[in-house]
């Protein structure tokens, strides 16, 4: 994006930006216990490693946990949460995701900021994420789709931003900071859910979640999104 362009946003299904081998290199998968929810829902804890974006080799500051250290009070009906895995992800935080999802590229920046699509076995679903840590050229062009009083800001910043001029987006604020939409990405059964969130308190910070989920998943998408809005 060239300084202080608006860009008109276009929905489209996420794509890796890595190879399979560099993902297996970089994004390792590491079983870290089980978690326990509210009435003893329990589910499985996996760490996943991303690339050192200032030194050499992995990020992997992982916790090992089980049911007694690790809890979240947070309800996570016990059907539901068989069909879940939690994941903790260097730079966004813990997710959950459905339990048989593998294929994951999470991305760490050296000013903080996290990246991260894991994508189904099928390839037709994907749930991503983003947080601009403290980097507000990172988060502030981001934050002006989903909060439009931002992009006057950005624009002055020479950040830019972004617009749903075309009026594809369906967005519900229920708090100041908080945004929960959906969109529809063509050719796809099914609709597009998200969380977008950002503070301003001297530190700008922006991080959204976006589930992308076929009509067989959707009752997954509720305690996903609840459990990022809870957590994050």
């Amino acid at each position: 994006m060239t300084h202080a362009e608006v860009s008109t946003f276009k929905p489209s299904f996420p794509q890796f930006s890595s190879t399979i081998k560099q993902r297996k290199q970089n994004n390792q998968i590491y079983p870290l216990g089980k978690v326990s929810f509210k009435d003893h829902v329990q589910v499985p804890l996996y760490g996943i490693t991303a690339l050192n974006p200032v030194d050499d080799g992995l990020l992997k500051n992982f916790k090992y946990c089980n049911p007694k250290n690790c809890q979240f009070n947070f309800k996570l009906p016990a059907e539901q949460a068989k069909n879940l895995k939690l994941i903790a992800i260097p730079e966004i935080g813990v997710v959950l995701v459905p339990r048989t999802w593998q294929d994951i590229q999470a991305d760490a920046g050296a000013n903080g900021t996290g990246y991260a699509l894991i994508i189904s076995p099928d390839q037709k679903q994907a749930i991503q994420l983003y947080d601009s840590s403290l980097c507000v050229g990172c988060g502030l062009p981001y934050a002006s789709l989903y909060f439009p009083e931002l992009l006057k800001e950005s624009i002055e910043n020479e950040f830019g931003g972004y617009q749903d001029s075309q009026k594809l987006m369906n967005v519900v604020h229920p708090s100041k900071h908080t945004a929960f939409f959906s969109y529809q990405i063509p050719k796809l059964n099914n609709k597009t859910h998200g969380v977008a969130k950002y503070h301003d308190d001297g530190d700008f910070n922006f991080r959204e979640i976006k589930v992308t989920l076929d009509k067989s998943q959707q009752h997954l998408v509720g305690p996903i999104l609840n459990f990022y809005q809870f957590t994050h």
